[in-house]
């Protein structure tokens, strides 16, 4: 597998892969893609020049967007507030959409194991300085980005401990985050089927027309979710821990993650003076460094046709099919 590029020495033929497509379901994680990482998750909030171009994209019908992330959906929620925006809380093991709610039936079952574990680790950890365990009702948490690097040896093994009775009688898993330990019931469900379910939801809604699905993430649980699309969908990796990620591209930042969103909506919503004066400066700057013949790719195109076939997807439960809705990618412009 070849490492990911940077998006931007591939804009062009992303882009026009995007608008070859009739609808795009548009699926991003929430930390460390759509706000920075920060020390105390409660802190991590959208900004508004992210929230608008959000909206503004969930509102096009050409896209769908959806939120994928290990939160808890009622944080989620409280958090995004789009409408018509998908969530997929607790890595999707809970969902819900326009018309549509889902929660997994296995993942419930474990919902006692994950409360009694949450009250031991919380009470073992209580004396480490930074470490936070968060109950997330379907998953928990276990935070260590403000903890002291000389004591996480300690809270490793406090933590591997305590988890293993569980684990050895296959109620839980634990995997590794970004400064976290993630416990999850042992279901067979992760960020990728969610994706997956998502994806075709949103094709039911158009039978008709091709779509594609693009992801972006920044940490190890996306990677599930791209290595669902595969070649048939676009994965897009933030940061720099990238060298081994199933993603076709990268970004280097959320920055970059809200210039590419902009990008996007610049192209779905052109004012009516003429799209090149919709463009931002930093778009114009773009558009500049690069060579004539691509420029054309970021102007805004006629809608393309809802009919025909292609843009091989997402099917039912993991088996590839055709996904038409109208995705189309997500600009940020600061206005």
């Amino acid at each position: 597998m070849s490492p990911p590029v940077h998006l931007w020495g591939s804009l062009t033929a992303v882009l026009q892969r995007l608008m070859a497509h009739a609808w795009c379901a548009l699926l991003l994680d929430y930390d460390g893609t759509l706000t920075p990482i920060v020390a105390n998750p409660a802190e991590a909030r959208l900004s508004p020049a992210m929230r608008r171009v959000l909206t503004a994209l969930a509102r096009h019908p050409r896209y769908r967007v959806a939120i994928v992330s290990g939160r808890a959906l009622a944080d989620l929620r409280g958090r995004v507030d789009i409408e018509a925006a998908w969530l997929a809380g607790n890595h999707g093991l809970e969902i819900e959409g326009p018309r549509t709610a889902y929660r997994h039936p296995g993942a419930l079952r474990f919902r006692p194991a994950i409360e009694a574990l949450a009250r031991t680790l919380q009470s073992a950890l209580r004396e480490m300085p930074g470490a936070l365990v968060e109950d997330k009702g379907l998953t928990l948490t276990i935070h260590t980005r403000r903890t002291p690097a000389a004591l996480l040896p300690t809270v490793k093994r406090l933590v591997f401990r305590l988890v293993r009775p569980a684990i050895d009688a296959g109620l839980l898993t634990l995997r590794t985050g970004k400064a976290a330990w993630e416990v999850r019931p042992r279901v067979t469900w992760d960020k990728g089927k969610a994706v997956r379910w998502i994806a075709e939801r949103v094709r039911m809604e158009m039978p008709e027309a091709n779509g594609l699905a693009v992801y972006i993430g920044d940490d190890d649980t996306d990677e599930d979710a791209f290595r669902a699309l595969g070649s048939a969908g676009i994965g897009i990796v933030v940061g720099d821990d990238r060298s081994t990620s199933a993603a076709h591209y990268y970004v280097e930042s959320v920055e970059q993650t809200a210039q590419f969103l902009g990008l996007l909506r610049a192209r779905a919503w052109p004012k009516a003076r003429g799209a090149a004066s919709s463009l931002s400066p930093w778009e114009r700057a773009r558009m500049r460094a690069l060579p004539s013949d691509s420029r054309a790719a970021l102007l805004p195109s006629p809608r393309p046709s809802h009919t025909g076939r292609g843009g091989v997807i997402l099917g039912p439960m993991g088996s590839p099919g055709e996904v038409g809705t109208s995705l189309q990618a997500v600009e940020t412009h600061y206005p």
